[in-house]
């Protein structure tokens, strides 16, 4: 069974007819699929290669930490140097009510962190939505 037949298999598709590129390399704004024809990547991961595929300075900043340490908790328990100073960066830019950062892995658990607090705040438990509409995959 070749690598595009085990993805229909194994892999949860989230279209009706997902594109099935089987790329091999990014690198800027091209995607290189498995028969090297390229592709302009015009999503960039929706965000997270925003500057493009593999920019020297990010993997240089990658490789840096990881000789350091990849990952030790993200939920406010350890002291660690780049999540310092990226909320103290970020706190900077808002007003001076808003000085703290609420770190999470993914777009739904910010969506789903958003809520609690907003429950929390208000005392109340409702929450207000449009029917067919994303707000991330957990709640």
């Amino acid at each position: 069974m070749n690598l595009r037949e085990l993805f229909h298999r194994h892999v949860a598709q989230t279209s009706t007819a997902p594109l099935s590129l089987e790329i091999v390399k990014a690198e800027g704004c091209v995607l290189t699929d498995a028969l090297g024809r390229e592709y302009l990547d015009l999503i960039g991961g929706i965000s997270v290669a925003n500057i493009g595929h593999r920019h020297p300075a990010v993997v240089e900043a990658i490789r840096a930490q990881t000789d350091a340490y990849l990952h030790v908790m993200v939920y406010g328990e350890f002291v660690q140097s780049p999540q310092v100073q990226y909320a103290r960066a970020l706190t900077q830019h808002l007003p001076a009510t808003l000085d703290c950062v609420y770190f999470t892995n993914s777009g739904a658990e910010a969506v789903e962190g958003a809520m609690k607090l907003a429950k929390r705040v208000t005392g109340r438990t409702g929450i207000i939505a449009f029917n067919d509409s994303y707000y991330g995959s957990t709640q």
